[in-house]
C-alpha cells in the first residue's frame, strides 16, 4: 500500500470538474474540525494561487473549484502535494518515534 492510500481514498475530478479528495473513514473527523478546515484551506489556495475558486467539506470528501481550463493541471498539482505533505508528515512520525524509543 503507497502511502497516499493509506489516508486518501481518491484524488479525482466530478463532472463539474471540481478536484474531489476523498479520506479513509478512519479520518473523517479530522475533516470536521474547524482548526484542520482553515489549515487545509491555507495550504490549498497557496498550493493552486490564482485558480483557487473555493472549497467545501463533506462528511469524508474534500471539493476544490479552480478556474477552469486548469482542473486537469491542478489535479496532478494536488496529487503531487498531497504525496510530498504524507511523505514528510511520516518521516516525521517515524522520527518522533525513534525519539521516544530512547
Amino acid at each position: 500500500m503507497d502511502t497516499l492510500s493509506q489516508f486518501i481514498k481518491y484524488v479525482k475530478l466530478d463532472e463539474e470538474k471540481r478536484i474531489l479528495i476523498s479520506v479513509q473513514s478512519q479520518y473523517e473527523s479530522f475533516l470536521q474540525d474547524k482548526n484542520t478546515r482553515s489549515m487545509l484551506k491555507q495550504s490549498v489556495q497557496n498550493i493552486l494561487k490564482e485558480d483557487f475558486k473555493l472549497m467545501e467539506v463533506g462528511k469524508n470528501v474534500c471539493r476544490l473549484t479552480v478556474k477552469a481550463g486548469t482542473e486537469d493541471r491542478n489535479l496532478e498539482l494536488v496529487k503531487t502535494e498531497l504525496v510530498k505533505g504524507l511523505e514528510v508528515a511520516m518521516t516525521f512520525l517515524s522520527q518522533m518515534g525513534n525519539m521516544s524509543d530512547k
